[in-house]
């Protein structure tokens, strides 16, 4: 197996890290699960794996399955979370770029995690590689136009890529997968105030690394309440992104 890149292991001990909190505030993961379950095959059956299945915010929508069916998250700690509140179904550290290939899968799910793989192309042709002839992506993740607000009061500072939907549909058929469905919807969702926010992304481990000094980070805040709050509170925009691809001949 390849060496695991610095900045992913910043992403797995952030998430690690995170597990335990995750649940309390993952509203956006929870609202992505449940939009990306609407895709769900009505038969639910067969050889399937779920990569960064974290504690099983979408796992609990494939349930029940019949066959084989594992969940998987690079960090321990997200397996271990998840472990304790579905334990009918095995758990399993695992990469999303190198998921295993034997015995191949009629599916391959995720959901709120694609946004995080630094080469998307290698990552679909290595899930190609763990599919059946026929088998299928189903996925969900956060596309550019997320966090737009906070993105511009920091320069376009972030700790992943961005990417638009055509730029996953490119990857996806560079990585020998055909797209057969997609959709995108773009949502707002509110907190009480910026540092809520703030807070939200930490919670889910989805703050990585320390961008900005703290001095500069208040700044920053202050200035989201300034233009940004309404009589709902403080908004964040998400652009959320879904389609089912199969394997390419």
């Amino acid at each position: 197996m390849n060496a695991e890149p610095t900045s992913l292991a910043h992403v797995r001990d952030s998430f690690s890290r995170a597990a335990a909190s995750y649940a309390g505030h993952a509203a956006v993961q929870v609202a992505m699960a449940e939009w990306l379950a609407d895709w769900l095959p009505i038969n639910r059956r067969g050889r399937a794996i779920e990569l960064g299945a974290g504690t099983g915010v979408f796992t609990r929508w494939l349930l029940p399955w019949v066959g084989s069916f594992t969940a998987t998250d690079m960090a321990e700690a997200m397996c271990n979370e998840g472990r304790a509140t579905l334990p009918q179904i095995p758990w399993r550290v695992m990469r999303a770029e190198a998921p295993q290939r034997e015995p191949a899968c009629d599916w391959i799910f995720s959901s709120s995690m694609l946004q995080w793989m630094e080469d998307p192309e290698a990552v679909f042709a290595a899930w190609r590689d763990a599919l059946k002839p026929g088998g299928r992506v189903l996925a969900g993740l956060f596309v550019e136009g997320s966090l737009s607000e906070l993105r511009a009061l920091t320069q376009g500072a972030s700790p992943l890529t961005w990417r638009t939907p055509v730029m996953w549909d490119e990857a996806l058929e560079k990585g020998g997968l055909r797209r057969v469905r997609s959709e995108i919807s773009t949502r707002v969702f509110y907190q009480n105030t910026a540092l809520d926010l703030l807070r939200s992304l930490h919670g889910v481990g989805a703050a990585p690394v320390t961008q900005f000094a703290p001095g500069r980070m208040r700044s920053v805040l202050r200035e989201y309440e300034t233009r940004h709050r309404n009589e709902r509170g403080v908004p964040a925009t998400w652009v959320f992104y879904r389609f089912e691809a199969e394997r390419m001949a």
